[in-house]
């Protein structure tokens, strides 16, 4: 075998595990059969890794099934506690929740779709795509269009237009155009209100200014009828505006979080 050849094999290796992994990320559970045609890897190289990776606790069996194990979380969740931003969002967040009574997501941009960081509050109480770890379309989410309003359109990810889970769900570059209009009208700030689940409405505002490299989102997440425009979005910008700051470093003069009038209107079941 020559230099080159010795050099590529655990390449190769590593891009077949990256393969295998990459399927996990859209979905839970999954066979060795599933497994090897998503990842396009053959069956015997497929079950083979599997098991290596469950014997390092990154992968988890059940029966015939194969999902993520404590391994990858405990990667994770240090990858994402070493963030300045993420150690200055916690106590914002859930102050952000008390106060209003809404779920509160910390989100970013990863390719074409939105990756929720962390999330606190129990709104929406049923969907896996708005839990920690969990990915949704960026152009039919407010967080994703917050985002996406700060990029040149030359700078948008593909594919962009996914089918939308609601019927009034964003599908034409046109269409795209003029949301992002309103949402740099509002001075950032991007409403979703149905677009991604039946009866909740998300207002998102992007933490730090067009030129960063952030690409983060904060936004509240409750019932249709429940959240107040006007002040969710004055709220849900001055806060985004605060944690850019908090995660550089700056100093800034402490604002108490406004209280938002919607808990009353808040269903007994959301805020459990």
């Amino acid at each position: 075998m020559t230099r080159a050849e010795n050099h590529d094999a655990p390449m190769a290796m590593i891009d077949r595990v990256a393969s295998l992994l990459e399927v996990f990320s859209r979905h839970h559970h999954l066979t060795l059969a599933q497994v090897s045609r998503q990842a396009h890897l053959p069956r015997s190289s497929t079950h083979r890794i599997l098991q290596h990776l469950v014997e390092l606790g990154w992968l988890e069996r059940r029966g015939y099934q194969y999902t993520l194990g404590i391994g990858m979380f405990e990667l994770g969740a240090r990858a994402v506690q070493r963030s300045a931003l993420h150690q200055a969002a916690l106590p914002a967040m859930h102050a952000l929740h008390r106060s209003t009574g809404l779920t509160v997501h910390l989100s970013t941009l990863v390719s074409s779709d939105i990756l929720h960081l962390e999330r606190i509050g129990c709104w929406p109480a049923t969907g896996e795509g708005w839990l920690p770890a969990s990915r949704q379309p960026a152009v039919h989410t407010a967080a994703g269009r917050a985002l996406l309003a700060q990029l040149e359109e030359a700078e948008w990810p593909e594919p962009l237009f996914p089918p939308s889970p609601a019927s009034h769900g964003l599908h034409t570059r046109t269409r795209l155009r003029r949301a992002l209009d309103a949402v740099r009208d509002r001075g950032g700030v991007a409403i979703d209100a149905g677009g991604c689940a039946a009866d909740t409405t998300v207002v998102a505002a992007p933490i730090g200014p067009p030129e960063g490299d952030l690409r983060t989102a904060l936004s509240l997440c409750g019932p249709t009828g429940a959240v107040q425009m006007k002040q969710a979005s004055d709220t849900v910008r001055i806060a985004a505006m605060d944690l850019w700051y908090a995660s550089s470093g700056f100093n800034f003069p402490r604002r108490r979080t406004p209280r938002l009038p919607i808990r009353t209107a808040f269903p007994a079941t959301a805020q459990k």
